[in-house]
């Protein structure tokens, strides 16, 4: 033992077992896990075979196993005995991916006018940079307006990025309405203070290096915000949304907003991360039209989407673009 610690640079005993033992754990979980797909791969090979082929349609379209294989389960156990037709069991299929996904219900309805010196109404945005959180901020901003009639003030934490403070004012002289930079936590709360504004707006830097996260709680906590977003693009892998949410979990998040879903080869990914994350889905976001490409989640067929993909949808030419 002696001649090993020596090998090892003179790590003491109990570092090298903790070392061992994490290292012999990794391999175990590694092991539980393919055991694990190999049970799925089994319950699901004993189905009929309109389901083992919805399976390996899903799996194409970048669902997880384990997601996979408890809707096609699910299914099987709701509508296997009827014997469904492939397009029976699509529809199926869409339906039972809407119900088991979490939808948000969309606040800015509710949201009341302020009177002078009334805190306002906060929506943050987190998540990381080439989110499409700022074009996110734009078209929330534009729904706030025209939608419901909301005064709105937009606030940029965002001054790391080439450019973001000169587009964020641009987007508040297009849209007339307010905007701040806030280069410090305190810049928050005299940013929100005076004026008659119903709903504030924030959007926030995407660097995701340590003294980054712990900024972002220092800005969070001053803005008090009443609705935190965690904006992803739909066109990341499902593991590199989980990774990238991981990051940001520390924040009280309420919603997960995915954008660019006109842009993403399938939504498998998407739908297969909600599960694992545990939240609800916020606003959906497909395209550039503002405000019409940008939907509450419960007015998004989702699982239809996942299954058969989205509509391709006929451009405005009088809409506005970002």
């Amino acid at each position: 033992m002696k001649a090993f610690v020596r090998d090892s640079g003179g790590l003491p005993d109990s570092t090298l077992q903790s070392a061992a033992i994490e290292a012999r754990l990794a391999q175990i979980e590694e092991l539980l896990g393919e055991l694990h797909e190999w049970m799925r791969a089994e319950q699901v090979s004993s189905l009929p075979a309109q389901y083992r082929k919805l399976y390996s349609n899903l799996i194409t379209a970048d669902f997880d196993r384990r997601t996979a294989s408890a809707l096609v389960r699910a299914l099987f156990q709701s509508v296997g005995k009827n014997d469904p037709s492939d397009e029976e069991l699509k529809i199926a299929a869409a339906h039972e991916i809407d119900a088991s996904i979490e939808k948000m219900k969309e606040s800015l309805p509710e949201v009341r006018p302020r009177t002078s010196g009334q805190k306002p109404f906060v929506v943050a945005l987190v998540g990381p940079s080439g989110a499409g959180k700022t074009t996110m901020m734009y078209k929330l901003a534009v729904r706030a307006v025209l939608n419901f009639g909301l005064r709105v003030k937009i606030i940029s934490c965002d001054t790391y990025k080439i450019g973001s403070v000169e587009g964020v004012q641009t987007i508040a002289d297009i849209l007339s309405v307010p905007f701040g930079i806030a280069f410090e936590p305190r810049d928050i709360t005299e940013q929100m203070l005076g004026g008659d504004i119903d709903l504030v707006i924030l959007d926030t830097a995407g660097r995701s290096d340590r003294a980054a996260r712990e900024e972002l709680s220092e800005f969070i906590a001053a803005a008090g915000p009443d609705e935190i977003h965690l904006v992803l693009s739909a066109t990341m892998s499902q593991r590199a949304i989980q990774e990238t949410a991981a990051l940001f979990l520390g924040e009280r998040i309420n919603h997960v907003t995915f954008t660019k879903l006109d842009e993403a080869p399938s939504l498998g990914g998407v739908i297969s991360s909600l599960r694992w994350l545990g939240l609800p889905l916020g606003f959906i976001s497909s395209g550039t039209m503002i405000p019409d490409d940008l939907l509450p989640s419960r007015q998004v067929p989702l699982g239809e989407w996942a299954i058969e993909g989205m509509a391709l949808q006929t451009p405005d030419p009088e809409a506005a673009h970002v």
